[in-house]
């Protein structure tokens, strides 16, 4: 039984789990021969005489009648590797939350693993409006939206509020003063309808972090690009604590900001 592992054998092995990752999930399902082994992993009897080698060596595999099986350190070693795998995935699938929630200190703290389980709609190139829809189809869902916004609003935005708005959902909205002014001009004939509707109370201020969506039961995350000013990423969540937050969020925002209707 070997010991603890020296820093060079650490590294080795933190190297071969990752490179040989799929040699784990083969044998976590079934005790292969050398020639079957090579066949699943597509790869040369010399290739796999020395992969064999290796986990002999580490004491991962041991020969059976039936051939080459995990032994008990190598099935937790293919857990472990998952574990790490999995969480590497979803790192990068998070990346553009860290990078939207990071921008600029928020009064008040968030824990991104509230965000674990989040829908992460990001734009692509032939659908530049994936995080708009993605929202879209939210506020079909919802009786009611509170919220912050920080950039210029897509008419397609517009226009869905507004026929909820006309509607009677109630609807309560922190916007940059920029983005009033510019509903407030551009879309008159909408806005002076629905700026008369009691279920709407809007407010402004100088400087918003990000786009912050409160529906029913999910909170939702905008980040904008900086230089179209297009919705460029939308994560959205129903973790009670995530929601807890951003509730906590909207109203340090609208408590420190002007109300307009």
């Amino acid at each position: 039984m070997k010991g603890e592992p020296s820093g060079d054998d650490l590294q080795d092995d933190m190297l071969e789990l990752v490179r040989r990752h799929e040699v784990f999930e083969i044998l976590t399902q079934e005790t292969l021969e050398k020639p079957e082994l090579a066949a699943t992993l597509e790869v040369s009897p010399a290739t796999t005489h020395r992969i064999l080698a290796s986990f002999r060596d580490k004491e991962w595999i041991t020969r059976t009648d039936s051939g080459y099986a995990l032994t008990p350190l190598g099935a937790q070693m293919g857990r472990t590797v998952e574990t790490y795998r999995s969480a590497v995935v979803e790192t990068h699938r998070l990346a553009p939350l860290y990078e939207t929630l990071t921008a600029t200190t928020l009064p008040v703290a968030v824990d991104i693993d509230w965000f674990a389980d989040a829908t992460v709609t990001v734009v692509e190139q032939r659908d530049p409006y994936r995080p708009l829809n993605r929202f879209i189809d939210l506020l079909e869902e919802t009786s009611s939206l509170r919220g912050c916004d920080t950039t210029s609003v897509a008419p397609t935005y517009v226009d869905d509020i507004h026929e909820r708005i006309l509607d009677g959902m109630p609807v309560d909205i922190v916007f940059e003063t920029p983005v009033i002014d510019r509903l407030a001009s551009e879309y008159t004939d909408l806005t002076d309808d629905a700026f008369e509707r009691e279920n709407l109370r809007l407010w402004a201020r100088d400087e918003l972090p990000f786009g912050l969506a409160l529906f029913d039961d999910r909170v939702g995350i905008g980040g904008y690009d900086a230089e179209s000013g297009i919705l460029s990423v939308f994560a959205d969540t129903d973790d009670p604590e995530a929601y807890a937050w951003g509730e906590q969020l909207f109203e340090e925002y609208r408590a420190a900001a002007d109300r307009i209707v």
